[in-house]
């Protein structure tokens, strides 16, 4: 009987914790330590993870070197062999290493010999799984040494059953929050860019939000349009590249693209918008702000002549004031004008001597009062 109190006892406090983590009032690794405290010589995790892609989006232990735990996280978390009981398993299972998968069973793999024999002796384990969503899965799993199995294992099915209910709870809590918080988010995105194509994709470039000008666009089609929701632009290259950008750069992604249709230029930006933490257990989807406007339109087209007659700029810095005064930084205005990027410094520093300006902030000013 006393045993039993005693694993209730730690089935609410985990509970209590794992409320407060919900709510920011506690960290998710105190939970880990609440379970290698009440089971000493374990150690314990809480991951989200999502193995199509594959990557970890949140992860927190107790009991185990930072270091060896790193090493999970960036490169042993995708070789693990019990990764598809984590995948595949219900949502809700309470999954024992013993009785699923034992350890001797995968002796011969890099993930044991390499990860779990440097960890130390905690071949048992036992872990709960709870599903999210196609791209997230919970699971808490925690491991101690065989010698340990026969007492442990059976508590801890009892402790994983008991905060089974709190953390879906918690993740209930989550998907109720996780809508509203992202619209406001891609909404808040798009303020103050009433003059300039904006909108919001998700990494499928699937239409989250758009402002005015983007709606007006899409109804005639040109330069950028939505077909099926999904956000597509007059050149298919464009759309290529962009969804190439998305699968391969690294998080807070930043680009550029100019795109030619007939005799106009546009520039193209992408930004990976935050993603919103809304337990921080669990992310919020991925939201990127592509903005689209005209490189050196007709109407307000750098006056080349009177950079000629005012300045004696030569026709190619006149080009590359045009490409700059579009919206270019450097490094894309030369590509733009086909020259090396050297090349493109040296005529910057001549157009600053020439125009007396110092700074290109100061020769976009200039560039403006001469459209």
């Amino acid at each position: 009987m006393a045993k039993q109190r005693r694993i209730e006892e730690v089935s609410d406090d985990l509970s209590a914790a794992i409320n407060d983590a919900t709510l920011g009032r506690r960290d998710w690794s105190d939970v880990c330590a609440y379970l290698t405290t009440a089971f000493p010589g374990a150690y314990a995790a809480i991951l989200n993870q999502n193995f199509v892609r594959p990557e970890v989006n949140f992860a927190v232990s107790s009991g185990i070197e930072e270091s060896h735990f790193r090493s999970f996280l960036t490169h042993y978390s995708y070789v693990n062999p019990w990764r598809k009981f984590w995948e595949h398993a219900k949502s809700g299972s309470i999954i024992v290493s013993e009785r699923d998968a034992p350890a001797r069973n995968y002796a011969d793999t890099a993930f044991y010999n390499e990860w779990m024999r440097a960890v130390g002796d905690f071949d048992a384990a036992i872990g709960l799984r709870l599903r999210v969503d196609d791209e997230q899965i919970i699971y808490v799993p925690v491991h101690f040494s065989e010698k340990l199995a026969n007492s442990y294992t059976p508590l801890l099915d009892v402790v994983m059953q008991g905060i089974r209910h709190s953390l879906t709870n918690s993740l209930q809590i989550a998907s109720y929050m996780r809508e509203p918080l992202e619209k406001a988010a891609a909404k808040s995105a798009l303020i103050d860019r009433g003059n300039v194509i904006a909108c919001v994709v998700d990494d499928g470039m699937l239409l989250l939000e758009a402002n005015q000008k983007a709606v007006d666009t899409f109804s005639t089609g040109y330069p950028v349009r939505c077909r099926l929701g999904r956000v597509r632009f007059a050149k298919p290259s464009i759309d290529v590249s962009l969804m190439a950008a998305i699968r391969t750069r690294p998080r807070d992604l930043t680009g550029k693209f100019v795109m030619t249709t007939g005799n106009d230029q546009w520039l193209i930006t992408i930004n990976q918008l935050p993603r919103a933490a809304i337990v921080s257990l669990v992310k919020g989807q991925k939201q990127f702000l592509l903005q689209v406007h005209r490189l050196a339109p007709q109407k307000g087209k750098v006056d080349g002549d009177l950079l000629f007659e005012a300045y004696k700029l030569t026709p190619s810095e006149i080009q590359l004031c045009r490409a700059l005064a579009g919206g270019l930084l450097l490094a894309e205005a030369v590509k733009f004008n086909g020259i090396s990027y050297e090349n493109g410094r040296q005529k910057l520093k001549s157009i600053f001597k020439k125009t007396g300006v110092s700074s290109q902030m100061d020769l976009n000013s200039l560039l403006r009062l001469l459209c």
